[in-house]
């Protein structure tokens, strides 16, 4: 049987975040954004798996605002049999609230690859239905020594320098402005929405370490930035890229991947977690081709849902 408790004593029991989203600074950035928050344990002595959610128009939602949710663990090597029943009375949990459905997106696989594993094999066990899984993009630092995948990522980078492009974090209002605008100017350029507003973002950095980077001409125009989240301690998670269309020729966005990978190499995280390359399970080719000709591995992102028939 799982109980919902308090925050405090949630944290006895996990003090640790298996990524950004399910800490509890950004949980409370974004609680107001649901009728109230669970942290959901099962009441047996032995604790070793938890789940924060959110409750919305009856919905039980992990996350409720914010890419991905998971669950919080004592071990990645908790027994299946534990994962298996945390699943099982979760439906219990929603059918005793009297709740209508449940939405769980877990992390992807780099944060924590063996439970993602058990935790799909138990949802799809359980009779949740699945979503088509996304697909994720993701580097391994770790393996980067200079080397592309492939050679034509080398000449655009070589050529960017040679065209005398520059790259720079940036902290002051002005400069940040300009990295937001460039994303968002990109963003309607495709007919895609941006799904963050700049005080969003700023608000997110205020419980998050959150990186913005301008990459500029010769004569000093901003052509590209870069929104990256170091959330976690060996993982950083690129949020927002985007170049100005009319200089693209200059292979901005090579540039800038470039020098995004050496920041964080050189700063000893192990790996860039570049987010979705498709949405609601639609792969975009192109963003594939592109993630993965940068020495991305792609892996798959779950979806599980489950509505309770109320007899």
């Amino acid at each position: 049987m799982l109980i919902n408790i308090s925050p405090s004593k949630y944290r006895l029991y996990f003090p640790q975040d298996p990524n950004p989203f399910v800490s509890e600074g950004f949980i409370n950035l974004v609680k107001d954004k649901v009728d109230k928050v669970v942290r959901l344990i099962d009441s047996g002595k032995d604790v070793s798996i938890g789940l924060v959610a959110g409750v919305k128009n009856n919905a039980l939602l992990a996350p409720f605002s914010a890419p991905f949710g998971g669950f919080h663990y004592k071990t990645e090597a908790v027994f299946y049999d534990r994962v298996y029943d945390f699943i099982l009375n979760l439906k219990q949990y929603i059918s005793i609230e009297n709740i209508d459905s449940m939405k769980v997106t877990l992390s992807p696989n780099v944060y924590n690859p063996s439970l993602n594993s058990k935790l799909v094999n138990a949802f799809i066990r359980q009779g949740f239905i699945m979503e088509t899984p996304d697909i994720i993009s993701c580097m391994d630092l770790r393996h980067f020594h200079g080397e592309w995948r492939k050679n034509t990522v080398r000449q655009n980078c070589n050529k960017a320098i040679r065209s005398g492009l520059s790259f720079s974090k940036v902290k002051d209002e002005k400069s940040i402005k300009e990295v937001y605008d460039i994303i968002e100017k990109n963003r309607k350029s495709q007919d895609r929405n941006i799904y963050m507003s700049l005080q969003g973002i700023i608000d997110v950095s205020n419980v998050l370490q959150v990186d913005f980077f301008l990459v500029k001409n010769m004569k000093g125009e901003s052509i590209g930035s870069g929104v990256f989240y170091r959330g976690h301690e060996k993982i950083v998670q690129g949020v927002f890229v985007g170049d100005v269309l009319s200089s693209r020729k200059l292979d901005t966005i090579d540039f800038l991947f470039l020098n995004v990978i050496n920041f964080y190499k050189e700063k000893g995280f192990d790996f860039i977690d570049f987010g979705k390359s498709s949405s609601k399970g639609v792969p975009s080719t192109g963003l594939i081709r592109f993630k993965e000709n940068h020495n991305c591995i792609s892996t798959l992102g779950y979806t599980f849902s489950w509505n309770d028939v109320k007899s």
